[in-house]
């Protein structure tokens, strides 16, 4: 495995703003004859949750490398989150897209794919829905890198209306009104938004699956394919739900409450992947 980190601004010659991070985590498989030297692979940039204040390390480096064990390039990117507002991690996501397509050939990578969770999948919903934003025109001609080929939403922050999760909205938008009824996501979903699996649960009491449920409706309304799954139990942040994610006495709070596995988003988001022609070719 080849591990990197870079700094998207550097990497842009971008001037950084007051308090931005915006740094790209790679996680990629070595390659080797026994294998395939020419063997093209699914990317996928994880964008962690911690509702715009933090980004979670529970939901990064674990999420990533459950994807790259199932053979794909993995990226974490630790975007700007509170004093940073809007669009600061939006424009730090479409770097790390537009990276990661101009790289592909050096990465090995076909399709470059997106997954986030709570805050993060906000985010993600935010590349999925408004990737031509005018934020990004910074990007010049690499903005259309910036459009994933499908998404992965896990718990995701989508609405600013009834059920939101308020502190989320507040950190990226303020008291800017307008602003947060343009980042309420179900009201940007259109014809040619993103394919998206949507993973959710009725127990969730922190970011609730009416954000799900508002935006799997928008989608089936647009035509937009999408697959979504809520589970009546389990609460907010499972992440991938084992000891890499999580503590043994956090697992064991959870085990004796319900029959439903938590992690069974994982391969049923690579099966839906597969499925969309989302896959390893030789």
């Amino acid at each position: 495995m080849i591990v990197k980190t870079i700094d998207l601004y550097e990497y842009y010659g971008l001037e950084k703003p007051e308090n931005a991070v915006g740094k790209l985590t790679q996680y990629l498989p070595d390659i080797f004859e026994a294998v395939s030297f020419t063997r093209k692979r699914p990317a996928m940039l994880v964008l962690p949750g911690g509702g715009y204040e933090y980004t979670s390390p529970r939901e990064g480096e674990p999420i990533a490398l459950k994807y790259l064990t199932k053979g794909y390039c993995a990226f974490v990117l630790n975007y700007s989150t509170k004093p940073c507002k809007y669009p600061t991690a939006l424009r730090e996501a479409g770097m790390a897209m537009a990276y990661i397509r101009e790289n592909a050939e050096e990465f090995h990578v076909n399709d470059v794919c997106a997954i986030g969770g709570s805050a993060g999948g906000h985010l993600c919903a935010c590349l999925a829905t408004i990737y031509a934003d005018k934020s990004l025109d910074f990007l010049g001609d690499k903005k259309s890198f910036v459009k994933p080929d499908a998404c992965v939403l896990l718990y995701p922050v989508i609405t600013s209306g009834e059920k939101t999760h308020g502190g989320s909205f507040e950190n990226l938008c303020g008291d800017d009104k307008a602003l947060r009824e343009y980042l309420s996501l179900e009201n940007r979903v259109n014809k040619d938004s993103v394919p998206a699996y949507i993973f959710a649960t009725l127990g969730d009491t922190c970011v609730p699956c009416k954000n799900s449920l508002l935006l799997a409706c928008a989608y089936e309304k647009a035509g937009v394919p999408f697959s979504l799954h809520i589970l009546e139990k389990g609460y907010h942040g499972l992440s991938v739900n084992d000891i890499t994610s999580d503590s043994n006495a956090r697992l064991l709070e959870r085990e004796p409450s319900t029959p439903e596995n938590y992690n069974d988003w994982v391969e049923q988001s690579l099966v839906w992947l597969k499925e969309r022609g989302i896959k390893i070719e030789d």
